[in-house]
C-alpha cells in the first residue's frame, strides 16, 4: 500500500496538474509518493553557517577514523550505541579539570602533586605546568595515572620549587580527539 504525501492525486487532480513528483521505496517496502520537495536555488551558505558545518564535517571526519579505537567500542558495547557515535560525541565534548591537590607537596622534588580531571570517553593524557609569581616556567612534565579508569592523575616533581612567593601550578587536560581544558591555582 502506497501512501501519497502533498501529491495532486490525492486531492483528485489525477496527476493533470503536471507537477513533478517522486516516489521512493523503502527498505521495508513501503512505497511513498509525494510532490517534489520545493528548493530554493539562491540559498548561500553564510559565514555563520560555515563554522557549524564544518564542526560536523570534522567530528565525522574525526570518527570515522577513531571508531575502531579500544575505548570507543568497549563504551559503545556498555552502552548500547555505535562506536562511531560515542567518537562524535566526544570531538563535541572537552574533559574538565576537577581539582589540584597539592596537601603532600612541600615544593621538594620526589613529591606528588595530584590533578582530578574526567571525560565523557577517557582523558587521555593530563600536563602539569609550575611558574613562578611572574609567570615564569619552573617545571612542566606529564602526571600518570594514578591506576586504571582512576580520575586522579599524579605528577611528582623533579626540581625544588620555592613557595614564597606562592607559585602557579596549572594542570591541562587531553582527551582523545584533542580537547583540552584547564585549571590553574596560585
Amino acid at each position: 500500500m502506497a501512501n501519497v504525501y502533498r501529491n495532486r492525486f490525492s486531492h483528485g487532480w489525477n496527476g493533470a496538474s503536471g507537477e513533478p513528483f517522486v516516489v521512493h521505496q523503502k527498505g521495508t517496502g513501503k512505497t511513498i509518493a509525494a510532490g517534489k520537495p520545493l528548493s530554493d536555488d539562491t540559498l548561500t551558505s553564510t559565514a555563520r553557517h560555515a563554522l557549524p558545518q564544518a564542526a560536523v564535517r570534522d567530528s565525522a571526519l574525526y570518527a570515522s577514523f577513531a571508531e575502531n579505537q579500544a575505548a570507543y567500542i568497549r563504551l559503545a558495547a556498555e552502552m548500547g550505541r555505535t562506536a562511531y557515535d560515542i567518537a562524535v560525541a566526544d570531538w563535541y565534548g572537552a574533559p574538565r579539570v576537577l581539582e589540584i591537590d597539592i596537601d603532600h607537596w612541600r615544593g621538594n622534588p620526589g613529591e606528588t602533586i595530584r590533578v582530578k580531571a574526567r571525560d565523557n570517553v577517557m582523558v587521555a593524557r593530563v600536563l602539569l605546568v609550575i611558574r613562578d609569581s611572574q609567570g615564569q616556567v619552573l617545571e612542566i612534565g606529564k602526571a600518570f595515572q594514578s591506576e586504571a579508569g582512576s580520575l586522579w592523575w599524579n605528577y611528582t616533581t623533579r626540581s625544588p620549587v620555592s613557595l614564597m612567593p606562592f607559585p602557579i601550578l596549572q594542570a591541562i587536560a587531553f582527551d582523545l580527539p584533542g580537547n583540552r581544558d584547564s585549571f590553574t591555582i596560585g
